[in-house]
């Protein structure tokens, strides 16, 4: 592996050196705005890929007009479910040749390097040993000389800075996960319940285990979710029965519907802002068969984690949308929001079952830090809107966010689910006046009696 900062080796540089090499393996460049992997083989490109919204390709398709936005959606949803290459599903069911496929993802791979030439503090890492393929129903082929010259010749209009969205990734391994868990162990470990250095030993391999195995999952993840059995079961009673699919009370379906809408990125966004939008579009697709008889989304039975999270996101939903209208947000957005924020939490709960830690100020630390990374790499991976991604890591407070704080803190299991405000609630004054967010308060609190049935404690 070979890793590098494009401060001190400037990018053409790179790419020459790897073509004068002849060498094969994967360029994968870090950006603020995400990933821009470039596949070669003999020292010439064969493939690109992005995690940058706009560069992926099927949103490139969709500007473009290549391929009909529905086709790509229905296409990629059915790449993303079964892990199948997205550009094979594309050449096989005829949606485009292999000719015009390749002829736009080279114009592609000239605007992604044209960014790179242009994206200050990129780092990068070149892995030798990754398995290039070239069987993706084309092959590029592109000489990096002449992938420069094309790119060095774009005018700046190609090149589009977006809004820079904070995304926090795992702690993998090395200098970030050290720090990581030298800020759980400050913030868990107190006098009242101290560890020697035994069990400091302990839970460092512990919570290495559980990090790297989150991490090794969501590195292999599109975004999507394995759904709990009771969600699959109730989705496929419906759908045999049917039943218009309702996703009020689940939440990890939710989660996966938003990932096959919020794919595809094109002029006019159409991301869901509702649980009934996605009700709308998942009819569209038809594709809950599709998801819910596949092994690859099916998690193993956990009947006390699901019950737990399905009366939380019930609850929460329905607190967050009574204290909407006072901060002027529209209820169904909030219930959205509470179906999409419990997810993360969910399955670092998940993952704590089969790995569990006992030291219960280091699992409280753990359980406020490790979701909103998840959340946070997740949601960007998903090319989420705006407005859900603060939630995961709120830096100021937003109406949204503030709706969410209010419904959480009548949950009697509160301190297991992420905050969606920054710690400091003075800032909730920003959002709204004293008197609208203590209407909004009691709102909440009144629902929460009403329903204090759908609520457990978290054991």
């Amino acid at each position: 592996m070979i890793k590098g900062n494009l401060d001190r080796l400037h990018f053409g540089d790179l790419l020459q050196w790897l073509q004068l090499g002849g060498l094969s393996g994967r360029l994968t460049m870090h950006g603020h705005r995400g990933e821009r992997r470039l596949d070669f083989r003999n020292g010439r490109v064969i493939f690109v890929s992005s995690t940058v919204p706009d560069e992926r390709i099927a949103s490139w398709l969709a500007r473009r007009r290549d391929v009909p936005g529905v086709e790509l959606r229905r296409l990629l949803a059915l790449a993303l479910l079964r892990r199948k290459m997205f550009t094979e599903l594309l050449v096989a069911d005829g949606a485009i040749t292999a000719a015009d496929l390749k002829r736009s993802l080279t114009e592609l791979a000239a605007v992604m390097t044209s960014r790179i030439l242009h994206t200050p503090g990129a780092s990068f890492e070149f892995d030798p040993a990754y398995p290039v393929e070239e069987d993706r129903g084309l092959c590029l082929v592109l000489e990096p000389r002449r992938l420069l010259i094309e790119a060095a010749r774009r005018s700046d209009e190609d090149r589009r800075t977006g809004r820079a969205v904070r995304v926090r990734g795992l702690p993998l391994a090395g200098e970030d996960f050290e720090a990581f868990f030298w800020q759980l162990v400050a913030e868990g470990i107190r006098q009242e319940n101290p560890v020697d250095g035994e069990e400091i030993s302990s839970l460092y391999a512990l919570l290495r285990d559980i990090v790297g195995t989150l991490a090794q999952w969501v590195a292999s993840s599109p975004g999507l979710v394995p759904l709990p059995a009771g969600q699959l079961e109730r989705i496929a009673q419906e759908s045999d029965g049917g039943r218009h699919i309702g996703l009020f009370g689940l939440p990890h379906a939710a989660w996966n519907q938003m990932v096959l809408d919020c794919s595809v990125r094109s002029a006019e966004d159409r991301r869901p802002r509702t649980l009934s939008s996605l009700e709308e579009s998942a009819a569209e697709l038809d594709l809950w068969m599709e998801m819910t008889r596949s092994d690859l989304w099916r998690r193993p039975r956990a009947a006390k984690l699901d019950e737990l999270t399905r009366r939380v996101v019930l609850g929460w939903s329905r607190a967050a949308a009574a204290a909407a209208p006072y901060l002027g947000v529209d209820p169904a957005i909030t219930s959205l929001a509470a179906h999409l924020v419990v997810v993360p939490t969910d399955l670092v709960l998940w993952v704590l079952s089969t790995l569990p830690v006992s030291h219960p100020g280091v699992r409280q630390a753990l359980l406020k830090r490790l979701p909103r990374r998840v959340g946070s790499r997740l949601a960007h991976l998903a090319d989420f809107p705006n407005a859900i991604l603060e939630l995961f890591d709120p830096q100021k407070p937003t109406p949204l966010g503030v709706c969410l704080h209010l419904g959480r803190e009548n949950l009697p299991s509160s301190p297991v689910w992420p905050r969606t405000v920054p710690d400091d609630e003075e800032r909730l004054l920003e959002v709204a006046s004293p008197g609208a967010l203590a209407m909004a308060s009691d709102a909440a609190r009144e629902v929460s009696k009403e329903a204090s049935g759908e609520f457990v404690v978290a054991s």
